[in-house]
């Protein structure tokens, strides 16, 4: 009797604890995906230069890019995405008639205005039309849940429609990303038309669901199950996507598209793996830039005359 009352007691203790155990994860798996898919809002001290791990430290760039670009009669252009969000985007087109444009695409929690302010003023001065854009749930875009470059490829897909309307069907279009704008390039490079000339792809990553198992340990040390699992369920059932949907190494393996890779040495936000995973899987004509003593995405403001020098010879080349 003694025996099946302890062994009951056991069979309880051992319920409770898993129980306890999958409430946590639930919970836990809850508080992460509010903080990464949720729209975030981020701190006023931040408003000139989001992209940057180390922004601190180039903030009298970031700056000065960010004065210059308020300054510019920039066009407020607004567009639907694919699922009929109102998407933002800030236009300059070059008072010297050009056959290009760049299309900027920001990183995590920034803008298109902040992120590419700098290199903004880059692009225009040589001569082209530039086109920074908010992702969804970014900056003056709609939207609740961020897409990480899984919905973002089918809106960039409509960025890149409304540029051809606009500039006309001989517009040459280049692309280029920062952090999750990195990987949403190269996420869209598959499905680009042949407007689209090149891709510029700074620091991103190689799919969803590898940055998210790299940040889970890294950040937290927590396993990826059943963390992933979970969340990965409330994306599909709240943001309308699964982080597999879109491999961001196996998309560009169907593309031909040119595409200049760039990297920060000592990136720890999305390592420095990643984007050589991309570039081996680039089967088209591809570059790669790896910039000493650089961290997450600052890449152009540790070496700014390599970096637009890189970028601007890389546009010209493909151009030909």
């Amino acid at each position: 009797m003694k025996w099946g009352i302890a062994v009951f007691e056991i069979l309880v203790g051992i319920l409770l604890f898993v129980l306890l155990l999958v409430v946590c994860s639930v919970l836990v798996s809850e508080y992460l995906f509010k903080m990464i898919i949720y729209r975030q809002k981020k701190s006023s001290c931040q408003k000139d230069i989001d992209a940057v791990a180390s922004w601190y430290r180039h903030y009298p760039i970031a700056k000065t890019g960010r004065l210059w670009l308020e300054n510019m009669p920039y066009i407020n252009v607004y567009i639907k995405s694919f699922d009929g969000l109102r998407l933002y985007g800030a236009l300059l087109e070059n008072e010297k008639f050009s056959d290009k444009i760049i299309i900027c695409v920001h990183g995590f929690t920034g803008s298109g205005k902040k992120d590419f302010a700098s290199l903004a003023r880059t692009y225009y001065l040589n001569g082209y039309n530039v086109l920074l854009v908010d992702n969804r749930a970014h900056g003056q875009s709609e939207g609740k849940y961020v897409g990480f470059g899984v919905l973002d490829r089918l809106d960039l897909r409509n960025w890149v429609k409304y540029t051809v309307n606009r500039f006309g069907s001989n517009i040459k279009i280049f692309l280029h990303g920062i952090s999750m704008g990195g990987a949403t390039v190269l996420m869209a490079s598959s499905i680009m038309p042949k407007n689209v000339r090149g891709i510029i792809a700074d620091c991103g990553f190689t799919s969803v669901d590898e940055i998210f198992e790299y940040v889970l340990k890294r950040d937290y040390h927590l396993p990826r199950f059943p963390i992933i699992y979970l969340t990965n369920i409330m994306s599909k059932i709240r943001a309308g996507y699964g982080y597999k949907d879109v491999n961001t190494a196996a998309e560009i393996a169907k593309s031909d598209i040119p595409v200049l890779f760039i990297h920060g040495e000592n990136d720890e936000f999305v390592p420095l793996w990643m984007t050589m995973k991309n570039y081996s899987y680039c089967k088209a004509y591809k570059e790669l830039y790896i910039v000493k003593d650089s961290e997450h995405a600052e890449s152009h403001y540790i070496d700014k005359k390599g970096y637009e020098r890189r970028i601007l010879t890389f546009i010209e080349k493909i151009s030909k």
